[in-house]
């Protein structure tokens, strides 16, 4: 379960902060499976950044119960000097996790199996995107998981195998997905809200609210200078 009470959240920067979301009041049910619809440069990294507690709101509390995953297919953890497998234990620290279990979880459902001297640096960034992808998935046990418009990589048979481990994973566990698109959403989610005016409100029909979508970053109708009268 993640809920949000009061946040506020605006884009990084020292002179200028862009809001994303304001005072926002959400609670996401362990098990729920939630879409949020969200343009393009509209913050989606940043909120789901912060629903994992990767990063922190301005304003408000985040509060989980539970455990949450890393954003699906982040791959901020990953350092390019570091061979896979440093940063296979790297990442096993961080959500404490024993580093076998890592290591296993990616070679037996996805085929990620490199020399211990395998640098990141070396990976293609497809195999960099499954690696990362892998790692979110590992989390051991129930958890509210997090995509940020990745919800599969790679060609279409490991793509075949994101979409059976994920489908295992929500059995016993929930998703929010921030994704610009609107068929996509339908496809995993039962739940929706769209990111209006920095406002995540609630929706039934994803259909209507990409139409709001639209209207809202349509420009304003400049003035009809021939209708005016001096």
């Amino acid at each position: 379960m993640i809920a949000l009470n009061m946040v506020s959240l605006s884009t990084p920067g020292f002179f200028y902060r862009e809001p994303i979301l304001q005072d926002a009041n959400v609670v996401f049910e362990f098990g729920a499976r939630v879409g949020i619809l969200a343009t393009p440069g509209s913050g989606k990294s940043s909120i789901a950044r912060m629903l994992a507690g990767i990063d922190q709101p301005d304003r408000g509390t985040v509060r989980h119960a539970g455990r949450v995953s890393w954003p699906i297919g982040f791959a901020g953890f990953l350092h390019p000097n570091l061979t896979v497998r440093e940063n296979l234990n790297n990442f096993a620290r961080l959500v404490g996790m024993h580093p076998k279990a890592v290591i296993g979880f990616c070679r037996d459902h996805f085929a990620i199996d490199y020399p211990e001297t395998k640098m990141m640096q070396d990976l293609s960034p497809t195999q960099r995107a499954l690696l990362s992808y892998a790692c979110a998935l590992s989390v051991d046990g129930p958890a509210t998981w997090i995509a940020d418009e990745v919800i599969t990589v790679g060609e279409p048979h490991e793509r075949a195998a994101c979409d059976a481990v994920l489908a295992e994973r929500l059995k016993s566990g929930g998703l929010v997905f921030l994704s610009r698109n609107a068929r996509q959403l339908s496809k995993y989610c039962d739940q929706f809200f769209v990111l209006l005016n920095q406002r995540l409100v609630p929706c039934d029909d994803l259909a209507v609210a990409q139409q709001a979508l639209d209207l809202s970053k349509r420009p304003a109708a400049a003035p009809d200078l021939k209708a005016q009268h001096v």
